[in-house]
């Protein structure tokens, strides 16, 4: 059997999530690495850390695929041994994966507007998915088609606070919530990630969206959105963890040969939450 290169690896993602599909900015695929090495395991993470490249060295995997790249752009303009006590952002992990042999693939905008994304987030949810939230806002995107976000329909009877609930259960990570725990929600809008834009607000309720559940909102709007809009924030990265199952599920369906396949994306949060019992 031909062994596996880099490139293979990198083929069978964008056929799941095109290139084309990604933000003109982005710079999804191979950030660090040689196409053609060959494939030993695969880690995967939702996020590109000096800490994941190393966890994945250390489970035997030369392969790191994330959901986040390690930068956007040019990348780093400083890194190597004598900068690593001082060298903040992607350059140390470029060090590292160069030093460790480990290539790293990601998979960002592109997979944001995947279908199969949507639908994963609706099977974790349990919630009947009506197509993407992107549609609203750019009428040349079909809602069944490829496009940011979600837009889910509630059973009746649905309060604020049962789908703040589901989201604390399926999800992890406790929400803060903007709006009243007894508001009934008939539509929600799951936008993961980082959504700066004002204008979000708005066509969420012009579109007869009651609650819009989000990785990272903007605090003025959310306020300002009372009582009409309920705001759910995850947190980016809690609203994106589900994305690495698909991207697991992805080489695990096409690269049958490689056998190590490693989840990474509980090797060490990247922050936490002092409370009153520490």
């Amino acid at each position: 059997m031909t062994e596996l290169t880099v490139a293979d690896i990198e083929r069978v993602l964008f056929e799941a999530f095109p290139r084309a599909d990604a933000e003109s900015w982005d710079n999804p695929g191979l950030a660090v690495g040689d196409l053609s090495q060959g494939v030993k395991g695969i880690a995967f993470a939702l996020d590109c850390t000096a800490r994941q490249v190393i966890a994945a060295d250390e489970a035997g995997c030369n392969v790191l695929v994330t959901h986040h790249p390690p930068f956007i752009g040019s990348g780093p303009s400083s890194f190597g041994p004598q900068k690593q006590g001082s060298t903040t952002g992607p350059g140390r992990l470029v060090y590292e994966a160069v030093r460790r042999g480990v290539a790293v693939i990601a998979m960002h905008t592109n997979a944001d507007r995947s279908v199969r994304v949507r639908n994963r987030f609706a099977e974790v949810l349990g919630w009947t998915c009506l197509g993407n939230f992107e549609h609203l806002e750019d009428a040349s995107r079909a809602a069944g088609g490829a496009g940011f976000g979600a837009v889910f329909e509630m059973e009746p009877g649905c309060k604020l606070a049962d789908v703040a609930r589901i989201c604390l259960s399926k999800l992890g990570g406790a929400p803060r919530v903007w709006g009243d725990p007894a508001k009934p929600i008939a539509r929600v809008a799951y936008l993961n990630g980082s959504w700066g834009e004002t204008s979000l607000y708005g066509t969420c309720l012009e579109h007869g969206i009651d609650c819009m559940i989000v990785g990272e909102p903007k605090y003025h709007p959310s306020l300002d959105s009372q009582p009409h809009l309920a705001v759910v924030d995850l947190g980016h990265d809690i609203s994106e963890l589900p994305i690495v199952d698909v991207l697991m599920d992805v080489v695990r369906e096409n690269c049958g040969s490689v056998e190590r396949l490693v989840d990474l994306r509980d090797s060490g949060a990247n922050w936490w939450t002092c409370s009153d019992s520490e």
